[in-house]
Parts: C-alpha cells; sequence; structure tokens
C-alpha cells in the first residue's frame, strides 16, 4: 500500500515553485486546467491542488488558514544537513522549528534521528527527519 497526501492550496503556482525550488520536489505531472500538480522526490509522492480549480475537492470544513492544522508529515531525506542549511540559507522563513537531534521511544526500544519541521505556504508541517544507525 502507498499513501500520496493531496493538500489543497490556495494558489498552485506560487505552490509549485515553492515546492520545487525550496523542497527540491520534481513535478511528475500536473493539469493545468484543474490547478493540480503531482510531486514526486526521493520516492516521497504528494499532490496538490487549489482551492478553487476546477474538478472535484472533498472538503469536510471550512479552509481557513493554517491548513492541515493537528498533522505533520515526516519523510526521511538522505543528507539532512546540506538540505536543512541549503533552506535556511535560501529560505529562512519556511523553517518552523530548526535542526535538531531527538530520541523517541519505541516498543522496546529507542531511535533517534535528527529532524527539522518546515512549514509551507499555506501551513503544512513537513518534518524532515534522519534515522541515526
Amino acid at each position: 500500500m502507498k499513501v500520496v497526501p493531496e493538500l489543497l492550496c490556495t494558489n498552485i503556482e506560487l505552490t509549485k515553485k515553492f515546492y520545487v525550488e525550496a523542497l527540491e520536489f520534481e513535478v511528475k505531472y500536473e493539469r493545468p486546467e484543474e490547478r493540480f500538480v503531482y510531486f514526486t522526490r526521493e520516492g516521497v509522492d504528494l499532490m496538490c491542488e487549489e482551492l478553487t480549480g476546477a474538478g472535484r475537492r472533498w472538503i469536510t470544513g471550512e479552509m481557513e488558514r493554517p491548513f492541515g492544522r493537528g498533522i505533520n508529515l515526516e519523510w526521511e531525506v538522505s543528507n539532512i544537513h546540506a538540505f536543512y542549511e541549503r533552506l535556511h540559507t535560501s529560505h529562512p522563513e519556511c523553517i518552523y522549528m530548526d535542526i535538531e537531534t531527538q530520541t523517541y521511544e519505541r516498543r522496546f526500544d529507542s531511535i533517534q534521528q535528527t529532524q527539522f519541521i518546515v512549514q509551507d505556504l499555506d501551513g503544512y508541517l513537513f518534518r524532515f527527519c534522519n534515522p541515526l544507525i
């Protein structure tokens, strides 16, 4: 099973620019008439579509910023320190939580990972991490 989040945004062109330039996603495909873009990066897929685009939208309540309240999406990335430094230099406004090393307890052991959180233009939180082995 594969999970591909689909996020609503307020401006697909600005979202596309941010995800490609800042977060280093590639555009896998898009449907401009529907204001929809499918992104991919290191095996992670993500869909974004504009609130006002043509087509169907599954909206369960009022959409107000920040979107995605109560959720953060965690993705493992390679070379996390270089990625963080580049983002911190080029888009410091998107850093929601600075890079850190954190230990998390699991059922029979614990895991330690380096992580930081980015907030996109509409308020969605992305926790980029790299487990320490």
